[in-house]
């Protein structure tokens, strides 16, 4: 990659950032299509974010993706937000127009992608049961509700924050059931799960050293199928459980695929060349 005062610099807002695989992929695409472009890993502290932010326009940065913890933080700083950002409540993507900065969240249409292309779930009439009361389990609902669910059940350790969640985004969306239970529930978990259409787990059990979901995954229909937000190991233990009870499952580096290639599009206006940059990120075909 040669970098001339042409250049054209994208890049990444996280705290942590060094692991990731975002500089890869954007990268792998840009010397792909020949774009005079480079995309830069940068460690914002949260007590910066607002100085980052201004960063974009002081430095014509063409655009950013944001993760973890700065999502939510980053739109105050914005001169126009997404209509799915706002229900979200979280912005991963920033473009520059001009000195404009607009968000949006491609973490809503790269689910619905995901899902489609691997899994061949459309979430339109069915059954959804979530795993989680964060931030990804905010783009999961609404990616689900515009999909046109027929109902969500949300589960959480933190009873409190499920009910908060599921009362939010039952006043958004009408036509949407919408129902809440604490993970320790065992009882109503299991009602929960007998009739889902698909399990999505936007915690992050499972990652790395933290202890895995324990769900009664035997109750769940043939037809269910299970997506695991979380993609460090490439198969995790709630994917390897489900694919032994024969269940199609996959994790999350489908998400992060399809998330970075819309904001791609959305930045470039060229077409992504999603072989090149789901090679980059070793996702399987």
């Amino acid at each position: 990659m040669e970098i001339k005062a042409t250049t054209r610099i994208y890049g990444i807002f996280g705290h942590p950032v060094s692991q990731s695989l975002s500089p890869a992929m954007h990268n792998a695409a840009f010397a792909y299509l020949g774009l005079d472009c480079a995309y830069l890993a940068f460690d914002v502290d949260p007590r910066n974010i607002d100085k980052a932010v201004s960063s974009i326009r002081a430095l014509g940065v063409c655009g950013v993706n944001v993760t973890i913890p700065h999502k939510q933080s980053v739109m105050a700083g914005l001169d126009e937000v997404a209509p799915e950002a706002s229900m979200v409540g979280a912005v991963n993507t920033i473009v520059n127009k001009n000195g404009r900065l607009k968000g949006y969240n491609t973490d809503v249409s790269g689910v619905l992608r995901a899902l489609h292309s691997e899994l061949e779930f459309v979430p339109q009439g069915k059954n959804v049961f979530i795993v989680g009361a964060g931030g990804a389990s905010r783009a999961v609902i609404v990616a689900m509700c515009t999909g046109g669910a027929s109902s969500i059940a949300i589960v959480n350790r933190t009873y409190s924050k499920t009910q908060d969640l599921s009362e939010e985004f039952s006043a958004c969306f009408e036509d949407v059931g919408f129902s809440a239970a604490p993970l320790e529930d065992e009882e109503l978990v299991a009602q929960m799960m007998e009739r889902a259409d698909i399990v999505i787990n936007c915690s992050s059990a499972g990652m790395g050293d933290i202890e895995p979901l324990c769900l009664p995954l035997a109750l769940l229909g043939e037809n269910c199928v299970v997506y695991d937000l979380v993609y460090k190991p490439p198969v995790t233990p709630l994917v390897r459980g489900s694919r032994a009870l024969g269940l199609k499952a996959e994790s999350g580096l489908g998400m992060l695929l399809y998330q970075g290639v819309d904001a791609f599009e959305i930045w470039t206006g060229e077409d992504a060349p999603i072989e090149v940059m789901r090679k980059a990120l070793s996702v399987p075909a």
